[in-house]
């Protein structure tokens, strides 16, 4: 099936809400932060101590918003 894009688009204004909502309630995504967020901050600021990391690890989650538009 082939739409148009502005199809596509509109489709997408439809979903984006509900696709944000379902990944923001999946345990899968907390648990993906909970990794990828150390990980970064390593990425960019090298190897640093354990408790810095967690304290921005913690800073930094509560100021990632998913959200629909």
């Amino acid at each position: 099936m082939t739409l148009s894009n502005y199809t596509i688009s509109k489709l997408c204004d439809a979903l984006i809400s509900d696709v944000a909502e379902y990944i923001r309630d999946d345990d899968r995504f907390f648990d993906l932060m909970v990794d990828l967020i150390p990980e970064a901050i390593n990425a960019k600021l090298g190897q640093v101590d354990e408790q810095l990391v967690d304290d921005l690890s913690m800073c930094i989650s509560q100021r990632l918003i998913l959200k629909g538009f």
